[in-house]
């Protein structure tokens, strides 16, 4: 794409914004992928790989807490390598041959600098470690908001950074990319689509950037799962936290790992508008104990994000700090 087609996209109104990210004019189960409803797919068994532990509960410390691991020093990538490492190392969560599928925040036309998706480089390095495991396929996934998809991982820097790491980078597009699930413990949400390789994963790996949020006061972990859902706007029309809440429950990710080292305070969730660079990252198998930690760096209490509550709610993790065993590498 030239140059000249790549600014033209990065001045996208905020009409276009809002239009974006409401999703495309269906209904749920409507298309390709209609009457194909699926169970949601477990946590892995905790003595089975690909993790030592479930998705749910994550690696225990030897007094039993749930470990979250956050790295404050170094570059991007020997700061991913810290924290999984802190997590007992990638081939908890990757097998020999597997299919990992990655989720990055690449929802819009904007370049690294604005921090509005994850950082290129913390995507290369995920990709990385992934084939360095031995995974048979890795493969990078998004929804974006803004349109062409193309534009969005052009200027994010990510769609050169996942191929020179030997993955590769696909946009959701399509309704007949996308499966419906079941959503059996939800409360607003009984059932929702999903892009097909996500349930198929052996490990699904959350790669979301921290960021303020318009609608749900921050985007982290569980809000970035909204790029794998078609149809976001029966979302905002319900309770939007509930829903976030309710769709972890069904596609919870193996590991979450939180790119923030740079952070978006305000005009979120495109920007551009202030951001922090707090250099930091953070990672659990537990999506509750990370979105909890990485709501802090914004001096909110892990309460003040309506749907880390209502996960803890469910019952997908813990939010209370206190109780987690944090290795700070």
């Amino acid at each position: 794409m030239k140059r000249r087609d790549l600014l033209r996209w990065a001045g996208l109104s905020g009409a276009a914004l809002l239009a974006g990210c409401q999703g495309k004019a269906t209904t749920t189960g409507a298309g390709a992928g209609a009457g194909e409803e699926g169970a949601a797919r477990p946590a892995p068994d905790p003595s089975k790989a690909p993790g030592a532990a479930s998705s749910a509960s994550g690696p225990k410390a030897a007094a039993g807490k749930r470990i979250l691991a956050v790295a404050s020093k170094g570059e991007p990538e020997a700061q991913v390598l810290a924290v999984v490492g802190a997590l007992g190392g990638i081939e908890r969560f990757v097998r020999s041959g597997s299919l990992v599928v990655i989720k990055p925040n690449i929802g819009w036309a904007r370049g690294p600098e604005v921090a509005a998706n994850t950082n290129p480089q913390v995507v290369a390095a995920v990709v990385g470690l992934c084939k360095k495991a031995g995974a048979g396929r890795v493969l990078v996934v998004e929804h974006p908001c803004d349109e062409p998809a193309q534009v969005c991982f052009e200027m994010s820097g990510i769609e050169k950074a996942v191929k020179a790491a030997g993955g590769e980078i696909v946009a959701a597009s399509q309704e007949a990319m996308y499966r419906e699930l079941s959503i059996p413990a939800g409360k607003s949400l009984k059932s929702a689509q999903v892009i097909r390789e996500i349930p198929e994963a052996d490990c699904f790996i959350n790669l979301p950037v921290a960021k303020d949020h318009s609608a749900t006061r921050l985007s982290l972990g569980m809000k970035n799962l909204m790029g794998a859902v078609w149809n976001r706007q029966e979302w905002h029309d319900a309770d939007l936290s509930q829903c976030i809440a309710d769709y972890t429950s069904a596609v919870t990710p193996h590991l979450t790992i939180i790119d923030a080292t740079r952070i978006l305070v305000g005009s979120g969730p495109k920007g551009p508008g202030p951001t922090k660079d707090t250099r930091q990252i953070v990672a659990s198998a537990d999506p509750v104990a990370a979105d909890a930690y990485a709501a802090t760096l914004f001096n909110l209490k892990p309460s003040d994000v309506p749907y880390i509550a209502r996960a803890r709610d469910l019952g997908l993790g813990e939010m209370n700090l206190d109780t987690l065993e944090i290795a700070r590498v």
